[in-house]
């Protein structure tokens, strides 16, 4: 029995869904550190005017700053962890599904020298 022609699913595009999962999720992080590195650059370069607008107190400066860094950093890796979550998911329901697929696939020879045999006797 044909089993292509009883799935829904295409094994070759599931396997390039993962791989774009994969290669957009490496973007994102790389994007992500471009723009922590763009920001950086941006504050040091013109930390005289940033230092005169920063609140007096060191909890507030803390906060400007954790707001200004985390957001590039924090939304590359949740994006970066996601892709690659979904990625990982796609390649281990592949593997559950060709490991399912193997047992069915031997079953059915057993099934058959079975029927050899009864036919043969």
């Amino acid at each position: 029995m044909d089993k292509e022609s009883t799935t829904f699913h295409n094994e070759n595009a599931v396997f390039r869904i993962a791989m774009w999962s994969n290669i957009v999720a490496w973007l994102a992080l790389v994007l992500s550190l471009l723009m922590f590195v763009n920001t950086m650059y941006s504050i040091t370069s013109q930390w005289a005017m940033i230092s005169q607008s920063l609140p007096p107190e060191i909890l507030g400066k803390i906060a400007a700053f954790a707001g200004v860094f985390s957001e590039p950093i924090l939304g590359g890796v949740f994006v970066f962890l996601v892709l690659r979550g979904l990625s990982q998911g796609l390649y281990l329901a592949m593997d559950f599904y060709m490991d399912n697929e193997d047992v069915e696939d031997e079953d059915e020879v057993e099934v058959e020298e079975t029927e050899a045999k009864t036919e043969a006797e």
